[in-house]
């Protein structure tokens, strides 16, 4: 495992050229002007893929890392936090509905990208920096044979090629074509979670004159524009999400677990989504004369998924090939930043002719358990209180701060330090997954608890809690924790004699007892 040999084609042959692997094409030319560097895009041109959402770590690495700020200040709104909207089946009124969201702006940059200009950005900038690109180009096969000895197969322009190289890195999303053909690729059957979206023209945004005629209440609360930050519609099993983009357009979508919801599943994806909207205020206030983009709808059965190797002599995963998780917090663009500076790092490694072998070892150990800790403190049967604004509100000052005083604080100490490892990782970062995952379980009993006792989203109209302070990576995250811990406390003591309605099904047991069919 070490400098690859000279008579390769390519030192890397890099699977996709959207924002991980332009991003892996950058980080390698930079560090190293000598690498050459073949990205192989599929498409001829980029869509505006679901990922418009930016948290802070991503925003982190985009800026500080990549060098993107004046693009991006340019070309894609500033986004300013997240801000959740609650509401009971009764109501149709836009001003009751509860809220949680910031106060203020943003201390962080974050955005609300149009994946398809950053893609297409990141790519020619690779180019500019001395990468090669084939596109249109398709992988018609490839070998792993170890570093220096890996071939492809592909095809571009009505031609068919083989290509060497030294190493091979898989950034082609999720089709995950490494993990898939390697038999890697898993389901994340404990979540079954699934999305479609679309994206609109014509919708009314929260901050507008009419929106505030309609809704008066609207012109009272934060001092942030509501429209700017990524607002989510909240129910009990799914969510959905407004995202303005710098074009005008919105995009919108809705994810939710099959054992708790159902949305509306005939018609043309745009329409289902659409339907969905208006059955909350919210979302019958922005979307009533909404029209969704022709040809620009997308829908995902199943959407978490995981690889059990994410590395191996000669080739490497970044981005959503090595895993996707769950779009909640917006944080997959956090996991691309990590997963796609741990392999441009032990790449360099290797090419400067050093031993990769323990590099490689200790990124598979903790890439699935970062995922697997990440998963079970934000997002196991979290579907179970979505809906509730007391419950949420509690989840919302603790992840968020959680987040803050961890992964935000760490990337912005230590940027090189942090992205070359998997959040959550070390004592600390194990102290607080068990945190998180703690509050998490007790949060959804508490939800069964309300749902036995008739009072699940009891707060759901006429609430506003708005956070006034920021979140930051210091005390002030600190003393939000504290302040959600008190809020998840009077909920326990709210709860402590009722008796929750039973569990959700677990669908590792019907995976299994299928599997044993299939068998049989």
């Amino acid at each position: 495992m070490n400098d690859s040999p000279t008579s390769t084609d390519y030192d890397v042959v890099i699977f996709g050229g959207a924002f991980s692997g332009s991003a892996l094409a950058l980080l390698l030319k930079r560090a190293r002007p000598e690498t050459r560097v073949l990205i192989v895009e599929k498409s001829e041109a980029f869509d505006r893929k679901v990922g418009e959402s930016t948290s802070e770590v991503a925003g982190c690495f985009i800026t500080r890392v990549l060098g993107l700020a004046h693009y991006l200040s340019c070309h894609h709104f500033q986004k300013h936090g997240l801000r959740m909207w609650f509401t009971t089946p009764e109501n149709d009124c836009p001003n009751s509905c509860s809220e949680i969201g910031p106060n203020s702006q943003a201390r962080f940059p974050t955005y609300q990208l149009d994946r398809a200009l950053l893609d297409q950005h990141m790519l020619e900038q690779a180019q500019k920096e001395g990468c090669d690109l084939l596109r249109p180009a398709s992988i018609k096969s490839f070998e792993l044979n170890g570093a220096g000895k890996n071939t492809v197969v592909l095809k571009h322009n009505g031609e068919t090629r083989t290509i060497t190289a030294g190493w091979v890195a898989d950034c082609s999303g999720k089709a995950a074509l490494i993990a898939r053909q390697r038999g890697l690729w898993r389901k994340l059957e404990d979540h079954p979670v699934h999305s479609m979206w679309v994206r609109y023209t014509n919708v009314l945004t929260l901050d507008s004159h009419e929106a505030r005629t309609k809704a008066p209440s609207f012109k009272n609360g934060p001092s942030v524009g509501r429209a700017s930050a990524t607002n989510h519609l909240m129910g009990r099993g799914w969510w959905s999400w407004i995202i303005p983009l710098s074009n005008g357009d919105f995009s919108a979508g809705v994810t939710w677990d099959e054992r708790l919801f159902t949305p509306p599943s005939e018609g043309p994806v745009g329409e289902r989504v659409k339907q969905h909207l208006l059955t909350h205020p919210i979302g019958k206030l922005m979307f009533a004369d909404a029209v969704p983009v022709e040809n620009d709808a997308r829908i995902y059965k199943h959407l978490p998924y995981y690889s059990t190797e994410v590395c191996g002599d000669g080739w490497i995963l970044a981005g959503d090939a090595a895993g996707f998780m769950d779009p909640l917090y917006s944080q997959g663009l956090d996991y691309c930043a990590h997963s796609t500076y741990c392999a441009h790092n032990i790449i360099l490694k290797s090419l400067r002719g050093e031993c990769v072998k323990m590099a490689l070892a200790t990124h598979n150990e903790i890439y699935p358990q970062s995922y697997q800790r990440w998963y079970h403190g934000l997002y196991r049967n979290k579907y179970q209180y979505l809906g509730d604004a007391d419950l949420m509100h509690a989840a919302f000052l603790m992840d968020i701060a959680a987040y803050f005083i961890g992964p935000v604080r760490a990337v912005y100490w230590d940027a090189d330090r942090e992205y070359s490892t998997m959040p959550y990782n070390g004592l600390g970062g194990a102290i607080f997954a068990r945190l998180m995952r703690f509050y998490n379980r007790r949060l959804e009993t508490i939800a069964r608890k309300r749902l036995m006792a008739g009072t699940y989203g009891k707060n759901n109209l006429k609430h506003r809690h708005l956070i006034r302070v920021p979140f930051e990576p210091n005390l002030k995250a600190v003393r939000h924790m504290l302040g959600g811990m008190k809020v998840w406390l009077k909920l326990e003591a709210e709860t402590m004699f009722t008796q929750p309605i039973p569990a959700l099904p677990d669908p590792m047991e019907k995976a299994a007892a299928s599997r044993v069919a299939e068998a049989s």
